[in-house]
This record gives structure tokens, C-alpha cells and sequence, in this order.
């Protein structure tokens, strides 16, 4: 590649990240952005427009010109690709897509029975190529991203999924043996793509330090330090639903006896609620009775809250988070015993510690699928920025 071309790649990709950044500009604007001539920005602007990826739109005002012309500015085509992102969970598969700037354009949601992992694959197969058959320009897909409950690698196999019990599952193979006209791109932790979906709804900013707990039919942390997901030396970090409490759980989930989310996950709840004589069998009916008053369904939730408290605990002294940010579908019942997780949190915590803020994300149970389809979205970029510095070094080593 020579030097100019990868100049010109260089400054496209930075074109688009600030054009993805700070919204639609001038190209006055944006040569200022990239600290280059205003001729050189309205190049790299042009080959964007001839590529499909940047578009022209009328600005909010005229500019001050005798013609009087309106103000043209550059925007990304949000129409330009679409990336998908699918959730599979015991008992539904969620399939979501956003466009080029991140924004959600199609959710659906299909429940199922089985959890063999054919028989999902070939369910989640389904509703993508459906979607793709449906969708009016279905070569602007790019691929998805595949969120699981539990550990992957980078080969595309879950390495033990507890809530599905799954352990050396093929997945992604056995997604691409169902499906050829869609690019199976990664799998990822439902717990990392849970976090996604909350900063982008939160804002990063906010959330520079903190944890993200995934509370569903297992539990699952996405640490971040410095605005940066914490992976561990394997990838394996944050699965906090495997620590070990202390005592027996309410029921035997995680193939670890006493494991956090054997008294914190919703088979545990609802496991905890039979044997003090409950009937309900879903988590919906048995917060309906806790909202209710029911004094069975309220011993249930405070031994749930005593619990949660101790396991945030561990996590505050681990690693110190501003904020501690929960979703899933157990998250609804922290709001009915929030004083009493924050008096077991302090109770289990050194004095003087400083214990982080504890909410519910702003998020729904959709967030796994829409954080999956973000990453995949939010990859396609920083690809780009990584294959123009690689070009940028091999053309300075040859230049050499």
C-alpha cells in the first residue's frame, strides 16, 4: 500500500469515528477535527459519500452567503450496514439489530423448550435467516454476534453455559452449519454484552468504574476499570455467580455448593420460596405476591437481599467500583429490598470502606442482544482504525 493511500485510509477512519462521535458537521468542521486542510477533508468526505458511508444533509440554518445557500453537512449513513446481535437464554432466544450509527432497528423474541444445543441452533438459525429474507437490503448485514450465559472462548465453543448445562458446546460451528448467507462473527458473555447495552444507555462516562451484574437464570459480572472491560488472564473474569458463600445454596445450580447464584439466581428464589411452602412457580407470580404484602414472599426476599449485600461486599473490596449497576430478570426484586441489600452490604464491609452506589440499569431483558449487536457494531470500527495503522507501519517500514 502506498504512503498516500494509507494516509487517505488513515484519516477516513478517523473521519467516521468523530462523524460517529460529535454527530453531523461541516466539512469546514470536520478539517478542523482532524487538523487537516479543508480540501483534503472535502476529499476524504468524497470517496465516504461515493462508498455509502457518508451522506449529505441540510444544516439547521443558512449559511451567511450571498447565494444564500443552505449549509450542507456530512453525516454518517446510518443506512449503510446493519449488525446483528442474538441472545440465547433458557427458555427464549432474542435476535436484535442496529444500523451504522448504533441504533436499535429490529427486536424480536421467540420462546423455547429445549436447550439441547442443535436444537437452539437451528431455532436461532431460523429467525436470523428470516430476518434477513425480510430485510429490504439484506446485503448490508455484516454478521452477529451470539450472546450465551456462560464462559466462551475465541474458537466460537462455550466452554460451560450452567444455566443451559452446556459444557464444551460448539456453538458457532453449529451455527454455521445452519446458516450460510449470515457471518456467525463471535460469541460473547451475556454479562459483557448486558454492559454494553447499559453504558451506551447510561453513558460511558459514568460508568468508567464499576460492575454490571446480569442476574437471570445464573449470574453474571462485566467488570470495568478505567472505561475498560476486565477480561482476565483467559477472558474468564467476573463470574461471580461461581464464589463460593459459605453456606448451602437454596439450590444446586452451578456445580459449586454454595455458589452465589444458588441462592440469588431465580431458580433459587423460586426454589427458596417452595420450601417454605409457596406455590408460585414463576419469578413474575412470586413478585406479585411479595408486592402483595405476603410475609412467606417476604422472608424469601430478605434472605435473598442478606445474600446479594455479602456478594456485593465481595465485590467492594475487590475492586472498589463507583457504582454496582444490575439487570436481568431477577433485577426487579432489588426495588422491593433495597434498604436491606444496602444494610447487609454495610454490614459486610470493613469501616471506612466506601460502598459504591447500588441501581437498577435502565436497561430490559433485551440488553444481552442489543450489547452483542453493538459490539459487533462498535468492532466493525475499530477494525478499521487498526487496519489503517497497520497499513500506516508497513508503509513506514518499507519506506525504511
Amino acid at each position: 500500500m502506498s504512503m498516500p493511500a494509507t494516509v487517505r485510509q488513515i484519516n477516513a477512519a478517523r473521519a467516521l469515528e468523530r462523524l460517529l462521535v460529535r454527530g453531523p458537521m461541516s466539512r469546514a468542521d470536520l478539517a478542523r477535527e482532524l487538523e487537516l486542510t479543508r480540501a483534503t477533508a472535502s476529499r476524504i468526505a468524497a470517496a465516504l459519500i461515493r462508498e455509502g458511508q457518508v451522506r449529505e444533509v441540510a444544516g439547521p440554518e443558512t449559511v451567511p452567503q450571498r447565494t444564500g445557500r443552505p449549509a450542507v453537512r456530512l453525516q454518517i449513513n446510518a443506512d449503510h450496514a446493519l449488525f446483528l446481535g442474538a441472545d440465547v437464554a433458557a427458555g427464549h432466544l432474542r435476535l436484535c439489530a442496529v444500523d451504522f450509527v448504533g441504533r436499535v432497528r429490529h427486536l424480536s423474541d421467540r420462546p423455547v423448550e429445549s436447550t439441547r444445543p442443535e436444537d437452539l441452533a437451528t431455532a436461532l438459525a431460523g429467525m436470523i435467516a428470516g430476518y434477513r429474507a425480510a430485510c429490504p437490503r439484506p446485503g448490508t448485514i455484516r454478521g452477529v454476534n451470539v450472546s450465551v450465559p456462560g464462559i466462551v472462548d475465541l474458537h466460537g465453543e462455550v466452554l460451560r453455559a450452567p444455566p443451559l448445562g452446556w459444557r464444551r458446546v460448539p456453538l458457532a460451528r453449529l451455527l454455521r452449519q445452519r446458516l450460510d448467507t449470515v457471518r456467525v462473527a463471535a460469541l460473547v458473555n451475556d454479562a459483557n454484552a448486558f454492559a454494553v447495552a447499559a453504558r451506551e444507555r447510561h453513558g460511558p462516562d459514568t460508568l468508567a468504574e464499576g460492575v454490571f451484574l446480569f442476574i437471570d437464570e445464573g449470574v453474571g459480572a462485566c467488570l470495568v476499570s478505567g472505561g475498560r472491560i476486565l477480561l482476565g488472564r483467559d477472558g474468564y473474569a467476573g463470574e461471580l455467580g461461581h464464589i463460593p458463600m459459605g453456606e448451602p445454596g437454596f439450590c444446586a445450580h452451578a456445580g459449586v455448593a454454595g455458589a452465589f447464584e444458588s441462592f440469588v439466581a431465580r431458580r433459587a428464589i423460586l426454589a427458596r420460596n417452595a420450601a417454605l411452602g409457596g406455590g408460585e412457580t414463576t419469578l413474575a407470580g412470586f413478585l406479585d405476591r411479595l408486592g402483595a404484602g405476603d410475609p412467606r414472599a417476604r422472608r424469601v426476599a430478605d434472605d435473598w437481599a442478606r445474600i446479594f449485600g455479602r456478594g456485593a461486599a465481595i465485590l467492594t473490596a475487590m475492586l472498589n467500583p463507583r457504582a454496582i449497576l444490575i439487570g436481568g430478570r431477577v433485577a426487579p426484586l432489588f426495588g422491593h429490598v433495597r434498604d436491606r441489600v444496602l444494610e447487609s452490604l454495610e454490614a459486610n464491609l470493613m469501616p471506612e470502606t466506601p460502598a459504591p452506589v447500588l441501581e437498577l440499569a435502565d436497561v430490559g431483558p433485551e440488553a444481552p442482544a442489543i450489547g452483542a449487536a453493538l459490539m459487533l457494531q462498535r468492532g466493525h470500527f475499530a477494525a478499521m482504525g487498526e487496519a489503517a495503522a497497520a497499513g500506516e507501519a508497513a508503509a513506514a517500514a518499507a519506506a525504511s
